[in-house]
C-alpha cells in the first residue's frame, strides 16, 4: 500500500507524496509537486502545492483542514491526483500521476480518496466494480420489468404517483455500446406505456446527430408539437456543487413551473438520468414527501444501466446538506425543510408548492 493520505486527530487532513513510489517519474528531476481534487474543482493552485520533508526530496507534504477538502465525487469521498512538475534534457512537464493500483480500497478509479467518516474499504472496491462494469444487451433480460428498467435507467420517482425519470429519449451518449439502440427505444415506449404528456430536458436543447442516426419517435414528437417539452441547461457542477446558489434555484423554479402549467405524467431526464436528473429528482420527491432513505436508494439505482457510470449518494447528500444547512441524513422534517427553503428564498410560494405535490401526487 503506497501512502497518498492521512486523516490526524486534529481535524486535519495531511497529503503525502515520495517520488520514488511512481515510476513515471524516472529520469525526471522534480521542481514542485500538487495535490488537486473535487476540492480544488479539478484545478492546479498554489494553495494545495506540497513541500519538501527533507532536502533530497523523498518525501513531500501539505496539511490542511479536513473542511478545506471533504467536497466529495462519484465514490461519495474527496477524491484528487497529484501532479508532478518536473523536467528532464528535453522538457519541463506537469505530469498528471493516477492512484497506485496496489491501494485498492483507498482509490477509486484513477483517483485517490479521502477516507472519510464511517469507511469500509471492501465497499469502495465492490463500488468500483460498478463503475467499470460495461454490461452487453445479452445481459439483460428484456421480459423482465425490472432489467427494462435497469438498462433504460426508467422509473418512478419516490413520493410521486406520476414523475418518471430515466436516460434521453433521443441523444445517444453511448453509441458505441450495443444496447444503445434498444436502451432508447425502450425509453420511448416507457413514455407511452406511462402516458407521459410533458417532458423535463436538464441538458439543454441539443440538435440530432446525423452521424449518429439519432431520431426523435413519434410519441415524443407529438410531445414536443404540443409544446410539452421544457429544456433547462446546467451542470453537474452546479447541482452538486453550488446547490445555494441562483442557477440551481431557478432551475428548480422552472421545473416547478412548468408542471404547474402542464399536463401529466411527467418524464424528466438529462443525458444519461444520473447527475442533473438524481439531483432535481431528489428535490421534487422531497417536495413530495418521500424520505431521505428512499431518495438515497433511488438515486443509486442508476449503477445497473452497465454503461460504467456510478454515484455513491454520498455525493447527493454533500448537495442537500448544502441546501438545507443540515445533514440531510438526519434530517426528521425534510419535506417542509425543503420547502421552506424555496419559499424564504422567494423562488417559489407556498401555493406554487402545494400545487406541485397535488399534481405529482395525484392518484
Amino acid at each position: 500500500m503506497i501512502e497518498t493520505c492521512s486523516i490526524l486527530q486534529n481535524g486535519e487532513v495531511e497529503f503525502v507524496f515520495c517520488p520514488a513510489d511512481y515510476k513515471e517519474l524516472e529520469n525526471f528531476k522534480l521542481r514542485d509537486v500538487y495535490v488537486f481534487g473535487t476540492f480544488t474543482a479539478w484545478q492546479k493552485t498554489d494553495d494545495f502545492k506540497l513541500e519538501k520533508k527533507d532536502a533530497s526530496g523523498s518525501k513531500w507534504t501539505l496539511v490542511k483542514k479536513e473542511c478545506e477538502v471533504s467536497i466529495p465525487g462519484n465514490s461519495g469521498f474527496p477524491e484528487f491526483k497529484f501532479i508532478a512538475t518536473a523536467e528532464n534534457k528535453e522538457m519541463i512537464a506537469d505530469i498528471y500521476l493516477n492512484a497506485p493500483d496496489e491501494n485498492r480500497g483507498i482509490k477509486f478509479l484513477s483517483n485517490n480518496i479521502i477516507p472519510e467518516g464511517p469507511f469500509d474499504a471492501e465497499a469502495v472496491i465492490n463500488d468500483e466494480a460498478f463503475a467499470v462494469n460495461i454490461k452487453s444487451l445479452a445481459e439483460f433480460n428484456l421480459s423482465s420489468e425490472q432489467e427494462l428498467a435497469e438498462i433504460s435507467n426508467v422509473r418512478k420517482v419516490p413520493g410521486t404517483s406520476c414523475l418518471w425519470r430515466g436516460y434521453h429519449p433521443y441523444k445517444k451518449s453511448r453509441p458505441l455500446l450495443d444496447t444503445e439502440e434498444t436502451r432508447i427505444r425502450i425509453v420511448n415506449e416507457k413514455l407511452q406505456k406511462n402516458s407521459v404528456k410533458s417532458v423535463i430536458t436538464l441538458c439543454g436543447e441539443e440538435n440530432l446527430s446525423a452521424e449518429l442516426e439519432e431520431k426523435i419517435y413519434p410519441y415524443m414528437k407529438k410531445i414536443q408539437d404540443g409544446g410539452n417539452q421544457l429544456f433547462v441547461d446546467t451542470s453537474y457542477e452546479t447541482v452538486y456543487f453550488d446547490s445555494t446558489g441562483e442557477e440551481y434555484a431557478l432551475t428548480v423554479q422552472k421545473i416547478v413551473r412548468f408542471i404547474n402549467s402542464h399536463p401529466g405524467a411527467y418524464y424528466i431526464h438529462c443525458r444519461l438520468g444520473s447527475d442533473r436528473t438524481g439531483t432535481m429528482s431528489a428535490v421534487l420527491a422531497a417536495l413530495c414527501g418521500a424520505s431521505w432513505k428512499e431518495i438515497a436508494a433511488d438515486y443509486e439505482r442508476t449503477r445497473f444501466m452497465g454503461i460504467q457510470e456510478f454515484r455513491n449518494a454520498r455525493l447527493l447528500a454533500y448537495s442537500l446538506s448544502r441546501l438545507l444547512g443540515e445533514d440531510v441524513s438526519r434530517c426528521s422534517t425534510l419535506q417542509k425543510k425543503i420547502a421552506s427553503y424555496f419559499i424564504k428564498g422567494g423562488w417559489l410560494t407556498e401555493t406554487e408548492i402545494n400545487t406541485l405535490v397535488k399534481k405529482l401526487t395525484a392518484k
